[in-house]
């Protein structure tokens, strides 16, 4: 959540796909990501995990605007990896 307030002209997207709907709906109320901030996008079977080559969470994927992928990796957020990309 702390990304998107930093920085409002990246759109953040969380992809839920562990345990079930409604402790992901849990989660987003607990953590407050479903004020806007973010979109959070619900994935039971794990497909935009294995398009992505997600293998642990967390894991941040930046893309630019032309959707090229310019990082990808496990771990927090490179805060410093996305000031640079803006």
């Amino acid at each position: 959540m702390q990304l998107a307030q930093d920085f409002p002209e990246v759109n953040v997207v969380g992809i839920g796909a562990q345990d079930d709907l409604r402790q992901a709906n849990d989660f987003v109320t607990r953590t407050g990501t479903g004020n806007g901030d973010i979109t959070m996008v619900w994935d039971p079977s794990f497909e935009s995990w294995r398009a992505f080559g997600i293998r642990s969470q967390p894991y941040w994927l930046l893309f630019g605007r032309d959707g090229e992928l310019l990082y990808s990796q496990p771990g927090s957020i490179d805060f410093d990896a996305v000031q640079g990309a803006l």
